[in-house]
């Protein structure tokens, strides 16, 4: 006999007794369930991420795992800490649940039952105990109101009907393991290209005690390699980071065809910034150690007591902006231009989207492409998409292409020079009504027939330079227009120590009369947060 040890909670005693039935029915070993009461039950009054105790749901359980009180203690793995404690190991991880979170909230909340979350009304209270799920809401939707919730999944979801609170944030997995009655709300499914779930989310993790061999060889019978392939990686992220179950970071593994994608996301900043990467790979370890190198230096506040300002579209903190503002940099995102979406009537993005590959060259053109498809009800994600730029690249993983295909080097001629190489001809471009035309003018060097796709325009905003901060360590500069742009809302002012991405963006200052210019040959936020940190 097996003896699991379980919190009392309804989720949690559902899932120890699901992974008890299948070990059963793999091994014949019959089982016993043992409720334990956690830190975390006991203290009700306080938001988790305040209370300051490592463990909050497992630490009872892995002292009577010791003891040999219990045999087993299944978890959440998502609320498991990364390193084994002293004498435990995972003995199982089973394939995983949906990964994804949701949104509960009554029908008689939202005016859209599609979209519940676009449609809450402002300032709409949302409740979550997950600092990572409030960020995430917050990027999504700045004018809402996150609140901290506490109790059980079916207590939360009771808040929502009640009217507690417009909505509440859930793990599906939860959701699905419970099969809770929810009539009288709406779920929505949120996307994980803008709530990428906690490391190892949807998975469960089953602990023992290390040298326990009949056990393991039991616990054995139920563990998902693939699965326990892409949630190691996850985790390996959140443990490099140094980061916590309280830290407000994303990571989401999943298998593609023979590859994997590894999509993560992570925020900080005053106000909220989102920092989002997407990779494709076949090596999942070698990935997560590959994100954690490029958002290390983020970590710790090294940008602390620094004024940086930029100008993006609509005040955007997205990108470099939000990793400086993830670092501790107090960031000021000027709104001197706004992007307009433009529509595409389902006949053109068909026409698109029926060509050898798509070709994109800013990461603007990939989300209103994406938008329009979806719309349409077009599922364009497996089409070959050409991409300038790592940024651009990501952005298409993100979004869940899954045949993604950087070019070699930056700029219109080397898109052009990508697709000729991988012999397509015809090529669909989602782009800016006003682009610039370098990758056209060599595609037709190349004989590519391209049929543009224009899906946004760009619009000058009012520029005052009253909006730019009085004292300011560094104005970055990622485009020889804005370099015009300061010139224009500045009258030429050359005062300022410039950061610049790129070269063509650095010859752009040096010719206003800059003399304080860095340039970033490769813009990572490493090399960033370096150059302002001198």
């Amino acid at each position: 006999m097996i003896v699991y040890g379980s919190r009392g909670s309804d989720l949690a005693l559902t899932q120890t007794r699901w992974v008890a039935e299948r070990v059963k029915a793999a091994t014949g070993e019959d089982y016993r369930v043992e409720v334990m009461v956690t830190t975390g039950d006991r203290i009700q009054d306080r938001p988790l991420s305040g209370i300051g105790v490592k463990g909050l749901f497992t630490k009872e359980l892995e002292d009577a795992l010791r003891s040999g009180a219990i045999d087993a203690a299944v978890h959440s793995l998502k609320d498991l800490p990364v390193e084994d404690p002293e004498g435990l190991t995972l003995g199982a991880i089973p394939a995983r649940e949906d990964a994804r979170d949701v949104l509960v909230t009554r029908g008689d909340v939202v005016a859209d039952l599609a979209q519940p979350l676009d449609s809450l009304r402002e300032g709409a209270t949302v409740g979550t105990s997950s600092p990572r799920r409030a960020r995430a809401a917050l990027a999504a939707r700045a004018d809402l109101e996150t609140r901290d919730i506490r109790g059980n999944v079916p207590t939360r979801a009771d808040k929502a009907r009640r009217g507690d609170y417009d909505a509440v944030l859930l793990a599906a997995a939860g959701l699905n393991r419970l099969d809770l009655d929810l009539d009288g709300l709406v779920t929505e499914h949120l996307p994980v290209d803008a709530f990428t779930p906690a490391p190892g989310q949807g998975a469960l993790g089953v602990q023992c005690r290390a040298g326990d061999r009949r056990v393991l060889a039991a616990l054995g019978a139920i563990h998902h390699e693939e699965t326990a392939r892409c949630v190691t990686a996850e985790r390996a992220v959140l443990l490099g980071l140094g980061g916590g179950c309280s830290m407000p970071l994303g990571v989401l593994v999943d298998p593609v065809g023979d590859r994997y994608r590894l999509r993560a996301a992570l925020f900080g900043g005053e106000p909220n910034a989102a920092l989002r990467e997407a990779t494709l790979g076949e090596d999942p370890a070698a990935m997560a150690q590959a994100l954690v190198e490029r958002w290390r230096p983020l970590v710790g506040d090294p940008l602390r007591g620094r004024r940086v300002a930029t100008a993006r579209p609509d005040g955007e903190r997205a990108g470099l902006t939000a990793a400086i503002a993830i670092a501790g940099a107090a960031v000021t995102s000027l709104a001197w231009t706004t992007t307009e979406t433009i529509h595409v009537d389902r006949a053109a993005l068909e026409a698109a989207t029926e060509r050898d590959a798509l070709a994109f060259t800013s990461t603007r053109a990939v989300q209103r492409f994406v938008t329009a498809c979806r719309g349409a009800d077009l599922q364009p994600f497996d089409r070959p998409a050409f991409a300038v730029g790592a940024a651009t690249a990501a952005e298409l993983v993100q979004h869940g292409f899954v045949d993604v295909r950087p070019a070699h080097g930056r700029g219109g001629d080397a898109l052009a020079a990508a697709c000729a190489e991988a012999g397509v001809r015809r090529v669909g471009m989602p782009c800016a009504e006003d682009r610039h035309g370098g990758f056209e003018q060599r595609a037709e060097q190349e004989g590519l027939d391209v049929l543009a796709l224009p899906v946004y325009r760009l619009l000058e905003l009012a520029r005052d330079a009253a909006q730019i901060p009085s004292a300011l360590d560094a104005f970055l500069f990622t485009s020889p227009s804005a370099v015009a742009a300061w010139r224009d809302a500045t009258d030429g002012r050359v005062d300022v120590r410039a950061i610049a991405i790129g070269a063509t963006t650095s010859n752009a200052l040096h010719g206003a009369g800059f003399e304080q210019v860095t340039s970033l040959p490769e813009p990572t936020p490493a090399a960033l947060i370096d150059a302002l940190s001198h």
